[in-house]
């Protein structure tokens, strides 16, 4: 996984994840086996659409940056729910490792501000099918869950202790199990995330990513995000 430390990456996350402004497209009318269809367009901040190369980082760039920062959870719109499921869908995450044995997934879309939603509990793993592919199809899957919700501790509390080896399991409503094995365990700076790059994953593996908010809090925001890649074992 390629992640790079572009000013604008850390606009594109849901805010109890990712604080920023940048808003996604709705997604395309299209099943969750389909290729995540913006992820091409997040592979770089600043893309330069002639070209296909990044854009300078430059003042007017930083500038552009600054304003959606400033615009932030201001300009509410209509949220975005996720596309049906399919004949099968994701059930729930095991990690044995630390403790998480049956997590609920459940599908999640857009929220009011364009941002990948989340669950709103100390319980649930969301999973974003119109961004991000089923276990158990060759892509990338991306989960997102709290590590602490209303200042109790959430599910993936513990995901910064996971080291590589460990597995994650994801059953599908199919009563498939599909294993993976952790890669590496990176604590990120939000300016530091490339999220078109979290998003894809292991490029040409199967792969899962997951992702929590890491510490220390300072009045209730998190600095740091843990991001977790683990990748296809059986």
């Amino acid at each position: 996984m390629v992640v790079r430390p572009a000013l604008g990456a850390a606009l594109i996350l849901a805010a109890a994840f990712l604080p920023g402004a940048y808003r996604l497209p709705a997604p395309a009318a299209a099943g969750p086996e389909d290729a995540p269809p913006f992820a091409a367009g997040l592979r770089y901040i600043g893309r330069d659409p002639l070209t296909g190369l990044p854009d300078r980082v430059d003042d007017r760039f930083i500038a552009a940056a600054e304003r959606a920062i400033e615009r932030y959870g201001r300009d509410a719109g209509e949220p975005v729910p996720p596309p049906p499921p399919g004949a099968v869908d994701v059930a729930a995450l095991a990690i044995p490792a630390i403790g998480i044995d049956g997590a609920p997934i459940r599908r999640f879309g857009l929220d009011a501000y364009g941002r990948l939603d989340v669950p709103q509990d100390t319980v649930t793993v969301g999973w974003n099918p119109a961004y991000t592919s089923l276990p158990g199809t060759g892509g990338s899957t991306f989960f997102a869950a709290h590590f602490e919700y209303r200042g109790r501790p959430g599910v993936f509390a513990r995901l910064a202790a996971l080291r590589p080896g460990d597995r994650v399991e994801v059953t599908l409503t199919d009563g498939s199990v599909h294993t993976y094995r952790v890669v590496s365990v990176v604590d990120y700076a939000l300016a530091a995330i490339d999220m078109g790059a979290i998003l894809r994953g292991l490029e040409g593996r199967e792969s899962v990513v997951l992702m929590t908010c890491s510490g220390p809090a300072n009045e209730g925001e998190y600095a740091f995000r843990t991001v977790v890649l683990a990748e296809r074992a059986d």
